[in-house]
Parts: C-alpha cells; sequence; structure tokens
C-alpha cells in the first residue's frame, strides 16, 4: 500500500487526467478538444475535426460509435483509470456536498477493472 498526501485541488486534476485517459480509450477523442476550448473558435472546430478522424485509426472497437467502459476491447489500464476518477469524484463531490445530491458524482463508485477500488482517507 502506498499512500500520497494530496489536496482538493490535486485530487481533481488526478481524476480529469484519468477520465480524460479512460475515454481516450474509450474513442471519445474529442474530449481532448475540450482542454483548448480557449482557441478561437475556426481553430477549435479544426481541432475537432482531426481529433474525431483520428478515430478510425486508435479505434479498438467499432468506427460507428464509442465504447463503453464494459466493451471488452477496451484495455484493463482505461477500466483503472475510470476507476480512480469514480472514487476522486465521489469523495469530492461527498466531501463538498455531504448533504448528498442528484448527480453521477454521488453514485457509489463501482469496480470496473480487475483490481479493488482505491480508498481515500483524511
Amino acid at each position: 500500500m502506498v499512500n500520497l498526501e494530496l489536496n482538493d485541488e490535486q485530487l481533481n486534476i488526478i481524476s480529469k487526467a484519468c477520465e480524460l485517459l479512460s475515454r481516450i480509450y474509450m474513442g471519445q477523442l474529442e474530449e481532448v478538444a475540450l482542454l483548448f476550448s480557449d482557441l478561437p473558435d475556426e481553430q477549435y472546430q479544426e481541432l475537432v475535426d482531426t481529433l474525431k478522424s483520428l478515430k478510425s485509426i486508435i479505434k479498438v472497437t467499432s468506427k460507428q460509435s464509442n465504447s463503453g467502459i464494459r466493451d471488452e476491447n477496451i484495455p484493463e489500464v482505461a477500466r483503472y483509470a475510470y476507476d480512480i476518477h469514480q472514487v476522486i469524484r465521489h469523495y469530492l463531490a461527498r466531501k463538498h456536498f455531504p448533504q448528498g445530491g442528484a448527480a453521477v458524482h454521488f453514485d457509489s463508485p463501482n469496480a470496473y477493472g480487475s483490481l479493488s477500488l482505491p480508498t481515500i482517507s483524511e
């Protein structure tokens, strides 16, 4: 077991990075464009179009749609990353809104990878 001390902002960055990694493996390449949403409209659209055109090159499943995290062709590393994202997202949601809410952030994380879900403690 390894311990790593992080503040909420650092946890949020790790969560976003893990989510992006899992989405890329699922073929949702246009999610990368959101990192550059401050580009001028024309450049942003060119980036989105370019990323979409890459799907046919790196897609591990059907070119017609994005794969889900449960798809058997999605690498296990994508599921691990998604599991980490879920745990952090849930922890931060509960920490900042202990009364709960209806958003997916409040749903208990499910393990999609073959590893146990990570835990967060203060």
